[in-house]
């Protein structure tokens, strides 16, 4: 099997890769698979608040 490599050829695949990924492209599979709803978001937050006092405590104590 060969596979043609001109440019136009291989544009014409991105181009039908693109196409067929659609709604799959990363910018929006990450969207897809996040829980939107206000009490997942509100947990979310606190955890990414706890992370960073925790990283807080740790650099006071290691640096002092």
């Amino acid at each position: 099997m060969t596979v043609d490599m001109s440019p136009q050829a291989v544009e014409a695949r991105l181009r039908e890769a693109s196409r067929l990924a659609g709604a799959w492209r990363p910018e929006e599979r990450l969207a897809s698979k996040l829980d939107m709803r206000g009490p997942a978001v509100t947990a979310r937050l606190k955890e990414a608040s706890d992370l960073l006092d925790a990283c807080r405590a740790l650099s006071r104590n290691h640096s002092g």
